[in-house]
């Protein structure tokens, strides 16, 4: 899966875009996970439904879900997500989709080293049974 996501790489950022034409943060995972036949909803402000399925910060794996708030780490609601691509002592890094002018369109970011942390609200696995 993540050899598969990091084909878009550099990819533009498009709001509203789920094609490699542009993708924007949930146009971008809807279109990596179903090509897994994953379910997920379209947009990150649906996400809530899918915290049935949360696992402990400590617990990620490549592959689950990572979501954040929007560019307002106080409006505690989802507002943009990525792929966990790699997990390890003191490390977590993610694929994701961003309109940042500093890491535009399809991204892989390092989480300990970007400003992510604050904006962190929960992991979720996903799998073909969620």
């Amino acid at each position: 899966m993540i050899a598969f996501a990091r084909n878009y790489l550099g990819t533009d950022y498009k709001w509203g875009g789920n094609t490699p034409n542009g993708f924007d943060c949930s146009g971008f995972i809807k279109y990596v996970y179903n090509e897994f036949d994953i379910e997920i909803p379209r947009t990150t402000s649906q996400y809530p439904s899918l915290y049935a399925n949360r696992v402990d910060f400590d617990d990620a794996k490549v592959g689950d879900l990572i979501i954040f708030t929007g560019t307002d780490p106080k409006v505690r609601k989802p507002g943009h997500a990525g792929i966990i691509t790699q997990v390890g002592e003191g490390q977590l890094h993610f694929i994701h989709s961003s309109s940042s002018k500093k890491h535009y369109g399809v991204t892989e970011t390092n989480y300990f080293k970007s400003g992510y942390p604050k904006r962190y609200l929960s992991i979720v696995r996903m799998n073909k049974e969620s």
